[in-house]
């Protein structure tokens, strides 16, 4: 009976272990998604000042399908890497809240997505803060060792 409970608390721990690095896994591959589509709308946003655009997207199409999933990526996985000691989620809610931010603050300097910024202010003062949140979930991690 004794050597029954070892075998079954082992596999009990073996579960828990896997069960803890798929989620580390899922909270990787959705923050490297999130940091893709990012980058991709942030530079097909500062391309277009040129007038060429490497994507068939205007500014609001590329914002809404790119840049809203990569902001949903990004708390996914923060809620999926939530007590996961994962370095690359960590370092990629910081990176991309920062290039969130700061993207946000440029544009209209460079009569980039005015649109944005003057017809929809309160969504772009959203974009903005969503950026600054995105780099204090990562400084979260980083506080709490994760």
């Amino acid at each position: 009976m004794d050597s029954s409970r070892r075998v079954w608390g082992i596999i009990e721990d073996m579960y828990y272990i896997q069960n803890d690095l798929t989620k580390k896994r899922i909270s990787e591959i959705l923050a490297i998604v999130a940091i893709v589509l990012l980058s991709i709308d942030t530079v097909g946003t500062f391309i277009a000042q040129g007038g060429d655009r490497f994507l068939p997207l205007t500014d609001q199409q590329s914002g809404v399908l790119l840049g809203i999933s990569s902001i949903i990526l990004f708390f996914l996985s923060f809620g999926f890497g939530f007590g996961q000691k994962a370095r690359v989620t960590t370092v990629l809610l910081i990176a991309g809240g920062a290039i969130l931010a700061v993207s946000k603050l440029i544009e209209p300097t460079m009569r980039l997505n005015l649109y944005l910024a003057v017809a929809l202010p309160y969504l772009y003062i959203s974009l903005i803060a969503i950026g600054f949140i995105l780099i204090g979930l990562g400084l979260l991690r980083v506080v709490r060792r994760q």
